[in-house]
């Protein structure tokens, strides 16, 4: 890759038949390599007539350079490559700027639907999507785009938040039994019948499965085939979260076929690569047709900006300056917050509740960051507190009390994965503790490693978020279940006791007593020094003007199913 940035360097840099000043220390850096490697470059692109190269002659003089021929045509044709091998970010880095709206419609152009009668909704992301297996998703917009591609045999009504039948006909609750009735005729995307049978066996893979979501769904104590239309569902310590638990997102009914996931929902996984998501129509859908005839994702990771005029649906901060005219914005504070976790069961200083009531205040006082990579961000207090003014850095009033208390032995591991305002709130945690005398590292991690326990066992302070749905009584139970940054940091009596309170809280008639139930444990685990609210984060999408489309769903998503295209 040196080789293809030292040719994209002389273009930018270098003029055509012309002697310019060169340094060879500017050369090096920009490409992040040695002198000795510069020039060896340097001597590659003069064998291959691309450059001409005079010496510095006397103390202090630069060498001269000059391009022979334009290489923008064998630049390209290199990004074109990248572009297939899913290196989006590389790519790019090889295209002048002035060109990459052009270069990617060209590309893409081969892409696009022969009939041009598709709407096919297009959206620019900051990373590829990851797994899509219902089972295994821990990521809100793969379990966004999940939900399109796998139906439940209930569903929540986003407007009204009752449960509502989608692939059952009926249901009813008889004790602590759910019954339920399928639709006739139901298929899965192949075309073959789904029958009660396949509902069983979509929950069997889900409790064989290494999914963190497990622990909720152990709560269901058995299920019964009746025939091919009729199923069951008991529980004898919690039957109320029964329908729940069937519309939640792991309860999207698939079939495992050679490995192969065939869903049910209105659109259909067409193509899953690094940089590239399609989903298309289902033609067997049984429920009413989606307006689009598909959905477009694109990782262009920090380019998604270079994207946004061949977009309908873009973040906030993927539009550029001057291009926010053609889209509206849709904002909203989601419920939930930027968080730190407190690992309890790592040795030593941690284990002390003293030790770590220090981390609080220190995370209390050290102020929000501050860059343009970050999301607006506002105080929280809990998860569903109301957002408060951002507060400067105080760490002046807590140094002269935090120096003199007893310091870790070894640097305080700081974790956290690769989302912007996380990484830069990480930092900040970092930048604030060694300002403090406190020795900590930061690292970043990629998903799914960091969601994975043997990851976060090893860490001291783990940075993370969660945002609520609308249902946000199992929005509770599903960060207090099944959240790793949080079950890594909480010892098996903790963990024991947060499932008691649940299953009492659980067994309340009122709806708002739950709710209040919910937030004294998360009260509880405040004062424990195992859990620290930090920010509530604004939602920023930019709809295109050429699509209409719903108010942003707490996920911070649209509907898609609502979205009509002009």
């Amino acid at each position: 890759m040196r080789y293809w940035k030292s040719l994209a360097f002389c273009r930018d840099n270098l003029q055509f038949e012309q002697w310019r000043p060169m340094s060879l220390d500017n050369f090096s850096q920009s490409l992040d390599c040695t002198r000795r490697n510069a020039q060896l470059l340097i001597k590659r692109l003069i064998k291959e007539r691309f450059l001409e190269w005079q010496p510095g002659v006397g103390r202090g003089n630069l060498p001269n350079a000059k391009l022979l021929k334009c290489p923008n045509e064998r630049l390209e044709q290199q990004a074109f490559r990248l572009l297939e091998e899913g290196k989006v970010a590389q790519a790019l880095l090889l295209v002048k700027d002035s060109h990459r709206d052009n270069f990617l419609e060209n590309y893409l152009a081969q892409f696009q639907p022969k009939d041009a009668s598709k709407h096919i909704l297009k959206i620019p992301f900051y990373r590829g999507t990851h797994c899509l297996d219902p089972v295994l998703i821990t990521r809100r917009t793969e379990i966004h785009l999940a939900s399109y591609l796998y139906a439940n045999l209930l569903t929540i009504n986003t407007d009204h938040l009752d449960i509502q039948a989608d692939l059952a006909h009926s249901w009813k609750l008889i004790g602590h039994t759910l019954e339920i009735t399928l639709r006739k005729g139901l298929k899965f995307q192949d075309g073959s019948p789904l029958l009660a049978q396949d509902i069983k066996a979509h929950f069997e893979r889900l409790m064989s499965s290494d999914a963190g979501c497990k622990v909720l769904f152990a709560f269901i104590d058995d299920v019964v085939v009746i025939d091919d239309l009729s199923i069951h569902f008991v529980s004898h310590s919690m039957p109320s979260l029964l329908p729940k638990l069937l519309a939640h997102s792991a309860m999207g009914i698939t079939k495992a076929i050679k490995g192969e996931i065939v869903g049910t929902g209105p659109f259909c996984l067409e193509e899953q690569t690094e940089w590239r998501t399609l989903m298309t129509i289902n033609p067997h859908y049984h429920g009413f047709r989606p307006w689009i005839d598909g959905i477009e994702i694109w990782n262009i990771g920090d380019k998604a900006k270079n994207f946004d005029l061949n977009s309908h649906v873009v973040h906030g901060s993927h539009i550029r300056e001057g291009h926010a005219s053609g889209f509206r914005a849709q904002n909203q504070w989601e419920e939930g917050c930027v968080y730190a976790t407190f690992n309890v069961n790592r040795n030593g200083w941690m284990a002390k509740r003293a030790h770590r009531a220090v981390l609080q205040e220190v995370l209390s006082h050290m102020g929000a960051p501050h860059s343009q990579q970050c999301e607006a961000l506002a105080v929280a207090s809990g998860m569903m507190s109301s957002p408060e003014s951002l507060k400067l850095s105080a760490l002046d009033l807590i140094t002269e009390h935090i120096r003199s208390l007893p310091m870790p032995e070894a640097p305080l591991s700081v974790v956290t994965y690769q989302l912007a305002t996380h990484i830069e709130t990480a930092r900040l945690v970092v930048e604030s503790l060694e300002k403090l005398g406190i020795d900590a590292k930061l690292t970043v991690h990629e998903y799914p490693v960091f969601d994975q326990l043997s990851t976060l066992s090893q860490a001291d302070v783990i940075i993370c978020g969660e945002v609520f749905g609308e249902d946000t009584e199992m929005s509770w139970l599903g960060w207090l279940f099944n959240t790793s940054a949080l079950t890594a940091c909480l010892t098996d009596k903790e963990q024991h006791w947060i499932k008691q309170k649940c299953t009492q809280a659980m067994a309340q008639p009122k709806l708002a007593t739950r709710l209040k139930q919910f937030e004294k444990i998360e009260k509880i685990l405040i004062r424990k020094g195992i859990y620290q609210p930090l920010f509530h984060v604004e939602q920023d999408l930019n709809i295109s003007n050429t699509v209409t489309a719903p108010a942003l769903l707490a996920n911070g998503w649209i509907d898609f199913n609502q979205v009509v295209m002009k």
